[in-house]
């Protein structure tokens, strides 16, 4: 048993009910694509790896730009400037500098995701870290979720009524939204140029109706 359950249980210690559990789910094709990309540059003096870098990274944002993704859609994420070093017989040999600079962008619709990281690339992009698929209002298909949810709990307690040959109240005495699952960004590691499968997300819901049973 769960603690929500134990909750739940603890405070309603009346006789004569029936408490029943429902999960409900629904798939949602994802509508907003996030990527991460940028360049990591590296050079002797630091000063020329941030040139080389921010010339990279102007051409990047200029041609999303051109291929209609808004300035407000393109973020710096991340911004470092390490020391470029090897090790050789535990011995730190030092090369120079590494910077590194990352946009996160945002793709809507998701279907010019392809488009954004081909140009990116062709821009001088050689950091690709990951892509997010997300569903722009969540909320709508939650309530979808926990009408279904409701549906089946509801379905669970005429069941357990009709076998056991007693009466169940139209309406349940108590109804508690025991918990929501919302859609975890789907993660796409294997960039092959356009072919971008953002695949489907699942949004759940969970309730718990609790009737009281006369006499």
């Amino acid at each position: 048993m769960t603690k929500s359950n134990e909750s739940i249980n603890s405070e309603c210690q009346c006789d004569n009910t029936i408490t029943v559990f429902g999960t409900g789910e629904v798939s949602a094709t994802p509508n907003i694509a996030t990527i991460i990309t940028g360049a990591t540059t590296t050079s002797k003096q630091v000063t020329e790896a941030q040139e080389e870098n921010a010339e990279i990274i102007a051409a990047i944002v200029s041609s999303l730009r051109s291929i209609g993704i808004p300035t407000e859609s393109i973020q710096t994420s991340d911004y470092r400037i390490e020391e470029n070093v090897r090790y050789e017989d535990n011995t730190k040999i030092f090369l120079g500098y590494k910077v590194t600079h990352l946009l996160t962008v945002t793709v809507e619709p998701v279907k010019k995701a392809g488009a954004v990281i081909d140009v990116a690339v062709n821009s001088g992009a050689n950091v690709i870290s990951d892509i997010r698929f997300e569903i722009k209002d969540p909320d709508i298909y939650y309530q979808k979720a926990l009408s279904a949810a409701l549906e089946k709990a509801n379905q669970k307690a005429q069941t357990i009524a009709q076998s056991l040959h007693i009466s169940l109240p139209n309406t349940p005495h108590r109804i508690i939204e025991t918990g929501s699952v919302a859609p975890s960004p789907r993660m796409f590691s294997e960039v092959q140029s356009t072919q971008i499968q953002p695949g489907q997300l699942t949004i759940s819901a969970q309730v718990t109706l609790i009737f009281l049973l006369t006499s």
